[in-house]
């Protein structure tokens, strides 16, 4: 196989997520914090531009295997790095890290090798768990990242089903609502007070689809 022949336009966004990640994780090292988490807020544009892409034209022969490794880069490592540099963790964020990163890549080759359900994920998805982790990073409270850590982990592995963003619409406002956020971690000229208040707004939306779950059952419990 000519792998440049195989690429299509999807797997492109493929390959910028992951570059995003490796950036992040470069960041993270450096002691970048708001850069890298800004780099992996990016990459989770690229990741839904490239299955809006996917689902209009199709995907290619490298397209689903390309997604998830890109997605362990970004939304497994980076995270998870960033948590352990950012807060010099030692060998016990080592530890919780390299869970996260084990749970990660067990729920993305679980979901390559399950049925394609068009309307739900089963575990939670490692891109918004990648995002919840790196909001909690940001607010600079060690024991509560661990914590989330080891909460989204479990998450990852677990058969809980959550749901698929369908609405065009609204994943085009959410990736417009990252971009300025991430524009704002990197920007000069923001001040505390603004990373602040979009760094909450970050945690808000990502939180709500992460007990989106619970919301779901209590609805169906009361109809």
């Amino acid at each position: 196989m000519n792998i440049l022949k195989a690429l299509r336009l999807p797997d492109l966004f493929s390959l910028l997520n992951a570059t995003l990640g490796f950036w992040a994780i470069i960041a993270a090292c450096n002691g970048e914090t708001k850069t890298s988490a800004a780099l992996v807020v990016l990459a989770a544009i690229a990741d839904g531009v490239d299955g809006i892409i996917a689902r209009r034209i199709g995907p290619g022969p490298l397209g689903e295997d390309l997604d998830s490794l890109a997605d362990l880069i970004s939304f497994g490592a980076a995270p998870a790095i960033l948590a352990v540099t950012n807060f010099s963790l030692g060998w016990v964020g080592g530890i919780l890290g390299g869970f996260y990163l084990i749970c990660g890549a067990m729920r993305l080759a679980r979901f390559d090798i399950s049925e394609k359900n068009f309307k739900t994920f089963e575990g939670l998805p490692i891109p918004a768990a990648g995002v919840v982790l790196v909001a909690t990073i940001l607010f600079g409270i060690a024991g509560i990242t661990l914590i989330t850590i080891l909460f989204l982990s479990i998450l990852m592995i677990s058969s809980i089903r959550y749901p698929k963003i369908e609405d065009s619409r609204l994943s085009y406002a959410l990736g417009l609502f990252f971009l300025i956020i991430a524009y704002i971690f990197m920007s000069e000229n923001s001040n505390q007070e603004s990373i602040l208040y979009a760094n909450i707004f970050l945690f808000t939306i990502s939180t709500i689809y992460l007990f989106s779950p619970v919301v779901i059952s209590l609805i169906r419990i009361e109809r």
